[in-house]
């Protein structure tokens, strides 16, 4: 349904005086994918400002949108951009200075807990994001505890009732004595709120001593301590910057989680020339530092736009003249991007002067080396975990875009079957699958079309669409990943190609992603019932979470 885009909630009157607009903007479910184990450290990224945040949606497991309104609600986009990938999206909720402490005052004398609690909730589901940072940066009387314990726990009680789901942190600023005093680390001063809620986000002055004092009093609950890193690295003891993994990978030593704010570092202060280049230079963080990333449902369907371009296309005919950008219109993202993949030898980079869908695909460019003899043309796009079954498969893709050699390439499925064994189907020009007769694989569509005025006619989109099958009645084979190589190429040329549209379906047309559920308040309000099992829709303890701290048993 479409919409417009609603604004912040600046005033406290404006938040309890929010009601559900008539019409709203539609926003992708969230979907289910697989992040490591349950308990490994997961990384939070605030969103800081106006920018172009796409080469990180693989290796995020929340998203804060951020701003200093009291209410921040995420646009769609962005919503939408985030649950694409799996990535549970947040607002915010911040008062700050003497006009936040006048907002406390007025919700604590006014006895509006609850219903601050029950509006904040309903703007979640109402939006369909999942979650808010509640950042309390307002000095308040010393017989303020009572009051923030019961805030916290309305607050996340009532969203979790609402969003099924969601997550509630909160920032490490004011304490129970109702002084602002940053800790940098979990303590017995602000431990109080970590144990009810979801998370806390620690301030950015951490040391080592610190991390270790917070890891071992989180203990069963290491994971939802996300530890602050400012990417510029004000007044820290790490580097910030293009080290900034250097501090993930510190805090996840701990079994801790990140928490990174300022990423417009790059485009700050690195310039707006390179910026595409920097930005993949900066997500480029080591596979240690991040969580496995893995598609757990189908259909995986994805144009590789990033939601802008340069025009607009639509099966490879431009129907738009001029720049554009809308996030709503991002596509799901490859696990591998950047210009170091390959062994070194090559790169995968989002393209804007072509598209098929959208206003960008995406540019493969292998450069073989004397000095690596060794690395190959193959392009990893997505991890998968989940059974291969029977599918039908189409990629679109336009050959040597660099009129180099005669480039072609062949879609790789990676499976793994029920006694461990790794095997690959390839699909190309002609099929490979392993010969133990356990697969089936035709092509069923081989499509160049013909040149049109309408058509990028500087790419020559050629499609090809193949039915798939495990032949495996019982327990059968797992896809585990999902490439492209290339093929007919010479070792010694450089070559080069454009990825299209790339799309995996059941034949019978099914979905197996997470299912939108229709709100009770709203018949056109869809938002995503993904549960990740550490919440229920029943009552609420009267702690969030138990620790069970390191030693204990």
């Amino acid at each position: 349904m479409a919409g417009g885009e609603m604004g912040p909630l600046k005033t406290l009157d404006e938040l309890l005086n929010f009601k559900e607009p008539l019409i709203l903007c539609s926003v992708e479910p969230l979907r289910d994918v697989k992040r490591g184990l349950p308990n490994d450290p997961k990384i939070l990224f605030c969103h800081d400002m106006m920018g172009g945040y796409h080469e990180d949606r693989r290796m995020i497991d929340s998203f804060v949108y951020f701003s200093h309104y009291m209410v921040t609600i995420p646009p769609p986009g962005w919503i939408s951009a985030g649950h694409k990938h799996g990535v549970k999206v947040l607002g915010t909720f911040i008062v700050e200075a003497e006009p936040g402490t006048k907002v406390l005052n007025e919700i604590r004398e006014g006895k509006l807990t609850s219903k601050v609690a029950s509006q904040l909730a309903l703007v979640a589901a109402t939006h369909n994001f999942d979650g808010w940072l509640i950042n309390i940066e307002s000095k308040m009387d010393n017989s303020c505890g009572p009051f923030l314990k019961e805030f916290l726990e309305a607050v996340t009680s009532e969203t979790h009732r609402a969003v099924p789901g969601s997550l509630v942190i909160w920032y490490d600023s004011i304490l129970l004595d109702g002084k602002l005093d940053w800790q940098n680390e979990l303590n017995n001063k602000n431990s109080f709120f970590f144990d009810l809620c979801d998370g806390i986000f620690l301030n950015y002055g951490w040391t080592e001593e610190m991390l270790q004092r917070s890891a071992s009093l989180a203990g069963s609950r290491k994971s939802d301590v996300y530890v602050g890193i400012d990417v510029f690295a004000r007044n820290t003891k790490y580097t910030g910057g293009y080290e900034t993994y250097k501090a993930v990978k510190q805090a996840r030593r701990h079994g801790l989680s990140s928490a990174i704010f300022a990423a417009g570092w790059v485009y700050e202060t690195q310039g707006r020339e390179k910026f595409a280049e920097n930005q993949y230079l900066f997500w480029n963080f080591p596979r240690h530092c991040r969580s496995e990333w893995r598609l757990s449902t189908l259909p995986l369907c994805t144009s590789f736009c990033q939601g802008f371009g340069k025009n607009l296309y639509k099966a490879g005919k431009l129907v738009q003249r001029g720049p554009w950008f809308n996030l709503s219109e991002q596509q799901l993202q490859p696990w591998d991007q950047g210009c170091s993949l390959c062994g070194g030898c090559g790169a995968a980079v989002v393209c804007t002067d072509h598209a098929y869908n959208g206003g960008s695909c995406l540019l493969l460019r292998f450069v073989p080396s004397a000095i690596k003899p060794d690395a190959s043309p193959y392009f990893r796009l997505f991890a998968c975990d989940l059974p291969l079954g029977s599918l039908s498969v189409s990629y679109t893709f336009s050959p040597d875009v660099d009129r180099t050699t005669g480039v072609d390439i062949v879609l790789v499925l990676k499976v793994q079957t029920s006694s461990g064994e790794e095997e690959q189907l390839m699909l190309g020009v002609t099929i490979s699958t392993p010969d133990d007769k356990c697969y089936e694989a035709k092509l069923v569509i081989s499509d160049v079309p013909a040149p049109e005025s309408s058509v990028d006619t500087e790419c020559a989109w050629q499609t090809r669409k193949y039915l798939v099958k495990d032949l495996q009645t019982d327990h059968g084979a797992t896809l585990r990943e999902v490439g492209v190589s290339f093929s007919f190429h010479e070792p010694t040329v450089a070559g080069s190609c454009l990825l299209g549209e790339l799309a995996l379906k059941r034949p019978d047309g099914t979905s197996e992603n997470v299912t939108a559920k229709k709100s009770s308040s709203n018949e056109g309000l869809e938002d995503s019932v993904l549960d990740d099992g550490a919440r229920s829709d029943g009552a609420e303890p009267h702690v969030k979470r138990q620790r069970v701290q390191d030693g204990e048993t």
